[in-house]
C-alpha cells in the first residue's frame, strides 16, 4: 500500500505544482500540508479558495485510497471559515466517518499553524471494483 499511495500522491501534478507535502497516512486517514506562498494568493492577497479546495481534495483522495480497492470522489463540498494568508502552513486532515456498500464518507478539516479551522470539506467516495 505504501508504494501505491506515495505513487498516487507523487503523480498528482496539480498538488505537486502547488508544493504540498504528504505528512502522514494510514488506513482511511491522511494528512497533507502546504505553505502559502505568493503563487497561492488571489486578488484580496489571501490564499485562493481553489488552493484550499485542492489541498482538502488531495487528502480526501489519499485517505479513501488506503484500502483494498481504489476509489474516486463521488461528491464533495467545502465551507470556508477563515482566510489563509501569506506564510501560513495549511494542513488538511482527512478522516473516514462512515461506509455503506461501495460508498464512504470522509471529513477533511483544513487548519493553519495556529490550529485555527480554515475550511471544512466533506467528500463521498465510491470504490472501483473490477
Amino acid at each position: 500500500m505504501d508504494q501505491q499511495v506515495n505513487q498516487m500522491f507523487n503523480q498528482d501534478r496539480l498538488i505537486q505544482h502547488l508544493g504540498a507535502h504528504l505528512v502522514a497516512y494510514s488506513h482511511n486517514h491522511a494528512k497533507i500540508s502546504l505553505k502559502v506562498t505568493e503563487q497561492h494568493l488571489q486578488g484580496h492577497k489571501t490564499c485562493n479558495g481553489a488552493v484550499i479546495f485542492a489541498l482538502a481534495d488531495a487528502a480526501f483522495a489519499i485517505a479513501c485510497n488506503t484500502g483494498e480497492h481504489p476509489a474516486v470522489g463521488q461528491h464533495c463540498g467545502i465551507h470556508y471559515l477563515k482566510s489563509g494568508v501569506l506564510g501560513d502552513t495549511l494542513t488538511a486532515v482527512a478522516e473516514h466517518r462512515a461506509s455503506s456498500g461501495r460508498s464512504g464518507i470522509y471529513d477533511i478539516q483544513v487548519i493553519n499553524q495556529h490550529d485555527q479551522i480554515v475550511a471544512e470539506f466533506r467528500g463521498t467516495s465510491r470504490l472501483i471494483i473490477r
